[in-house]
């Protein structure tokens, strides 16, 4: 497995569970909390993009 794919399955992974906290939890607190880390999302994103752009300029 490439460091992109490890990247992305791990990135899918915490936001799915931070997903399912946010559908169980009430606490406005924890919720917030939740929204903060959700905020990140783009950058995340753009770091599989770069991860994925070096795994082809490498040619994987």
């Amino acid at each position: 497995m490439s460091d992109y794919e490890k990247y992305v399955t791990e990135v899918n992974n915490i936001f799915a569970i931070l997903e399912k906290l946010k559908n169980g939890w009430t606490a406005n607190d924890n919720l917030t909390h939740i929204e903060q880390i959700n905020e990140f999302k783009k950058v995340v994103i753009n770091g599989a993009n770069y991860l994925d752009k070096n795994r082809k300029e490498n040619g994987e």
